[in-house]
């Protein structure tokens, strides 16, 4: 049998040192202690092994156009004027250059230890609204994308019916266009059938603002991970209030979509009331602090980090997994100025674990897992993060990776036991960066 055997495994119970990690041939984690004698032991000296990072909210086409709004626009300069660059990119990509761009970013994910990512997608048809003869032809080139690369990928089928609460779409909103509430269920339904035991497939009802309420019920009927982003701008908050009386967050909770499978996307702008509305479903939040702050959306508020949250790259202003968890407690200190904010008082390596957890396992959580880490019959998703660095010398393990690893200590990964990047390498990086340029802007 596989074994992995790295200086140091963080378990569920704890870090432990010079243990074995035993794969079967499914992939899965059959065993963790000592070698035994018939293991065919790869062993990582210098390295820390962990649960592969999960980027909960990802818009893989939004890397066709990183770096091209930081610059001082005509007028306004804001989350309103970078979402109409944002919709002239959508509206410019192929079916071929939509491949070609998520593997490029999936590629730059699997580099910096990401193993499963969570992609809401929302570009479904031509640039006019027409249909594809396979209605999720660009669904299926994502998902190629991420199997080509080798993470695994939920599909967060997402559902756009309007502008604005009663607003029309725009003309450039319509290759995201649904008519009814069927089309996103069957879309889901049919990606379902996959047959890669790597895909996963959520319904992700775009927004309030995107989503008609009395679609909602029926929306309610999915059975697995739903997510939606929530509150994300003051204008967003204040057009729902004003037309339904509602927060954003409460509306879909009457909608019947806030459970134990929901997860509010971003509730940088939570109303009164909301922080109940989560806790009393058990569902999750979802964080992107590199984006968020790239747009100017604002902080998760403290209230909302104590409880279930993962983290995403949403727009890929730039994918490093370990910064966005990172971030949350280093933003609850700019806002309540102290430190250690979210470690667990008398526990002495409990922020750096949950730091990690917020990275890793409470993502699993959030698309349908179980988030049981590295632990007997979990899918060997596993990344190895070396700490022969001279930015982790003489920092224990665990704080190490919490407080100072970036994606360039990446090492190895695996998915299901299958190796995604040996020795800080992908084999397909060449032909997936050749791909890409052609349809990326000059």
């Amino acid at each position: 049998m596989r074994a992995l055997l790295a200086d140091y495994t963080v378990l569920p119970d704890g870090l432990k040192a010079n243990v074995a990690v035993r794969i079967d041939d499914a992939g899965n984690i059959a065993g963790i202690g000592p070698v035994m004698a018939v293991d065919s032991v790869r062993r990582m000296p210098g390295c820390v092994l962990m649960p592969g990072l999960v980027n909960t909210h990802s818009h893989a086409f939004q890397r066709a156009f990183r770096g091209r709004v930081q610059f001082r626009a005509t007028g306004r300069s804001d989350f309103w004027s970078w979402r109409d660059a944002m919709y002239r990119t959508a509206n410019s990509l192929s079916p071929e250059g939509v491949y070609a761009v998520s593997r490029l970013c999936f590629l730059e994910m699997a580099l910096a230890g990401v193993t499963h990512v969570g992609e809401f997608h929302y570009v479904h048809h031509q640039a006019d609204g027409t249909p594809y003869a396979d209605p999720n032809e660009l669904a299926n080139r994502v998902i190629a994308a991420a199997l080509d690369v080798g993470i695994r990928i939920h599909l967060l089928r997402a559902v756009y019916a309007t502008s604005a609460i009663g607003v029309p779409l725009g003309p450039d909103q319509l290759r995201f266009r649904d008519a009814s509430p069927d089309e996103p269920l069957d879309a889901c339904l049919s990606l379902a059938k996959h047959p890669n035991s790597r895909v996963g497939v959520g319904l992700a009802p775009h927004s309030v603002r995107a989503v008609p309420a009395e679609w909602m019920p029926e929306l309610a009927s999915f059975g697995g991970p739903i997510h939606a982003h929530v509150a994300e701008q003051p204008a967003e908050v204040s057009a729902c209030l004003q037309a339904t009386g509602r927060s954003p967050l409460a509306v879909f909770a009457e909608g019947g979509l806030v459970t134990d499978r929901f997860t509010a996307v971003h509730l940088t702008y939570p109303s009164q009331g909301d922080l109940q509305i989560i806790d009393d479903a058990n569902a999750a939040v979802c964080a992107c602090p590199i984006t968020e702050m790239d747009l100017g959306d604002g902080f998760l508020p403290l209230k909302l980090r104590s409880g279930r949250v993962s983290v995403g790259s949403d727009s890929h202003a730039r994918i490093d997994l370990f910064e966005e968890a990172r971030c949350l407690e280093m933003h609850a200190r700019a806002l309540v100025g102290r430190r250690n904010v979210l470690a667990v008082e008398g526990e002495r390596d409990s922020l750096a674990r949950r730091i990690i957890d917020i990275g890793t396992v409470e993502g699993t959580r959030c698309l349908g897992g179980l988030g049981s880490g590295i632990s007997v019959g979990a899918s060997a998703d596993l990344v190895a993060v070396d700490l022969d660095r001279p930015a982790a010398m003489g920092v224990p393990p665990v704080e190490a990776v919490a407080f100072c690893a970036t994606p360039e200590w990446v090492q190895h990964s695996w998915v299901a036991g299958h190796a995604v990047i040996q020795d800080g390498l992908h084999p397909l990086a060449q032909d997936i960066l050749r791909g890409a340029k052609r349809h990326l802007g000059g």
